[in-house]
């Protein structure tokens, strides 16, 4: 054979070859979220307390990750960091949003997933919690969703007065619009009597107050399948972010005694709900074009209890930089794409989806602005077995201030235990001990090694230190 015919075959070949890939690259992306999840809470992550069958399978036929982090331990930020590929410090967003403070939010000079996925004919939805500002131009449908249905925020939060309602607003529970009124202005003197009585919104407005949270699974999910199905033609990119376990817990009737207490069976009840999205992508033939990731926002609010969750082998829970805080369960299922029966023990993060769906969308990252997500594609597809992310940085639960760095298997935690959660403005914190393990060999991060390996954490604290002065939050 002459070398030109056999540089014409090898053409063919490589042309060949990146045809099949773009074809093989999955169309539509779904990310399900669920809110305040521990890394033990299903049953394919070892919990003998919850059964998740439809997860589980997922995990059978995809890859199950066992060391993928979010950007934070709390919702707010957490939420800012997978959808916007930036750590939430970055994003503008480092601590918890509520009612309180109507003008934060998210900047709206960040750029969305959604946003950069609709510039490549996407349509865009999201159904369940959006946290990241309740004001209008925070709102979903101002941040490159096409659609929304769902809550404000978390459902342990209520009313706000800065929200617009429906004039076909359903009034639930003997509600009268005198009685609604005068919540609007008590609400912010009467925050404890009103949490949990949430609006339903959907686009800008409030459609229903104050809705049942004991039907919210239930309809999202008939949400989503009605999304799929009406979008099965073109592209979409689907945001499932579940209200709970979020404390209050709710579960509808056909799960309540379903599992061992309140928490399995709000689980189980998610598990179902995701057993319903899969079905529709397969009712419309979309199951070999789809992406779908399984994660949730941060680590679970408790440990143990009928109403709380579990990280199982790791230490610590939400509001900490314990890996129980942001080491969550996280499962990817993409058929064509993804190899069935993976388990991966490399780092990955939220941050990293935003760069990554974007590729196999075709879409360039956006270069007026630094991201902190890296493309997996490679990890995920099982190209490589070694992910492009080394290092982990851990800032505080409602601060912007750093805490800590994994790089390897060494992890440097600047002020330790430390539990945002139990503080007030009035109260002083308790002196910290700053803490260094290696989790290779201390997981459940028991051993301090701190003042073993004076230059490990040197070496750790410089590089923590030289990314934090990187980061100049958005406005």
């Amino acid at each position: 054979m002459k070398i030109t015919q056999v540089k014409n075959l090898m053409a063919v070949l490589v042309l060949s070859s990146l045809t099949l890939s773009v074809m093989a690259a999955p169309k539509n992306f779904v990310i399900i979220l669920a809110d305040d999840q521990g890394y033990e809470d299903l049953s394919c992550f070892g919990s003998k307390r919850i059964e998740s069958p439809n997860i589980d399978q997922l995990a059978r036929e995809g890859m199950r990750m066992t060391q993928f982090y979010t950007a934070s331990s709390v919702c707010t930020p957490s939420r800012a960091g997978l959808l916007t590929g930036r750590m939430p410090k970055r994003a503008g967003v480092p601590r918890v949003l509520s009612p309180f403070r109507g003008s934060e939010g998210m900047p709206p000079s960040e750029i969305t997933l959604a946003e950069l996925l609709k510039e490549k004919g996407y349509t865009t939805g999201i159904i369940g919690k959006w946290h990241l500002g309740h004001m209008q131009k925070y709102l979903p449908l101002n941040q490159g969703f096409d659609s929304w249905f769902g809550l404000p925020y978390s459902n342990d939060m209520t009313i706000a007065a800065e929200l617009k309602f429906s004039p076909n607003l359903k009034l639930n529970n003997g509600y009268t619009q005198e009685m609604l009124q005068n919540d609007l202005k008590l609400y912010l003197k009467k925050y404890q009597e009103y949490k949990g009585t949430m609006p339903l919104m959907r686009g800008h407005e409030v459609i229903e107050y104050p809705v049942d949270q004991t039907q919210l699974t239930k309809r999202y999910t008939e949400e989503a399948v009605q999304f799929i199905h009406e979008n099965k033609e073109k592209p979409f990119f689907l945001y499932l972010a579940h209200s709970m376990p979020h404390r209050p817990i709710y579960t509808s009737e056909p799960f309540k005694g379903s599992g061992a207490d309140l928490y399995s069976d709000c689980i189980q009840e998610i598990d179902w709900s995701v057993g319903e999205v899969i079905k529709a992508l397969k009712e419309t033939g979309l199951d070999k074009e789809t992406f779908v990731i399984y994660t949730s926002d941060n680590g679970p609010a408790g440990m143990g209890g009928p109403e709380a969750g579990s990280a199982g082998p790791l230490r610590g829970k939400k509001f900490q930089t314990f890996e129980g805080g942001l080491r969550v369960p996280t499962v990817i299922w993409a058929p064509g794409e993804v190899p069935a029966g993976m388990v991966c023990d490399e780092m990955v993060s939220t941050l990293d989806l935003f760069p990554t769906l974007a590729a196999y969308a075709g879409a360039a990252l956006p270069k007026d602005r630094i991201y902190d997500g890296y493309d997996v594609r490679r990890l995920l597809s099982g190209e490589t077995t070694k992910s492009p992310r080394h290092e982990i940085y851990y800032y505080e639960a409602n601060l912007p201030d750093m805490d800590g760095i994994r790089v390897g298997d060494w992890k440097f935690l600047y002020k330790g235990d430390r539990d945002l959660s139990k503080f007030r403005k009035n109260m002083k914190p308790r002196n910290f001990k700053p803490m260094l393990f290696n989790l290779k060999d201390d997981p459940a991060e028991r051993n301090n090694l701190y003042s073993a390996y004076p230059e490990k954490v040197e070496e750790l604290k410089k590089q923590m230190d030289a990314f934090d002065a990187t980061i100049q939050p958005s406005s």
